[in-house]
């Protein structure tokens, strides 16, 4: 019988790999209204940071970070594609954890907000959803890929059949 671990890891990566895709599509959709003007997630963490909004050392420089979430993106899609499934999968990890939960802050703090100044809902939606895409099927990509052996009996072949 054929082993199928390797086939279902390349599906589940090209899975978070399209979970990324969405979620960075979500990025670029509107995110705060003010007024009659809508602004995605780039031009609000840019108004955040041009203004010095935040004062928390911690969060500074992960919001001046937010404008490299496409190629970070980017980079692990071409691992996965480079078939480097294992590390692909830890940085997608860290960064759906990241995003996620910053989309889902976003639309937990903007329900119910009815003034000038708000949350656009469709934004953080999409993005949490890619992430969360994202997140599960590089979950199921450390439980499916395979990693080299270490030991005696894979550096001399011994007891490993073809």
């Amino acid at each position: 019988m054929p082993n199928t671990r390797p086939v279902a890891a390349y599906v589940l990566a090209t899975l978070s790999s399209l979970g990324l895709a969405v979620a960075i599509a979500g990025a670029f959709l509107p995110w705060f209204y003010s007024g009659a003007v809508e602004r995605n997630s780039f031009q609000a963490v840019g108004l955040v940071d041009h203004f010095e909004l935040l004062d928390n050392a911690f969060a500074a420089p992960l919001l001046r970070g937010w404008v490299a979430l496409p190629l970070i993106s980017t980079v692990c899609v071409a691992l996965y594609a480079l078939r480097i499934l294992r590390t692909a999968a830890a940085i997608v990890t860290v960064l759906s954890l990241l995003i996620g939960t910053v989309a889902a802050l976003a639309l937990v703090q903007g329900s119910g907000e009815a003034g000038m100044v708000g949350v656009t809902t469709i934004g953080p939606l999409i993005t949490a959803t890619g992430m969360t895409i994202a997140l599960v099927a590089a979950l199921g990509v450390f439980g499916t890929a395979r990693g080299k052996r270490t030991g005696s009996a894979a550096n001399t072949g011994a007891g490993v059949q073809p």
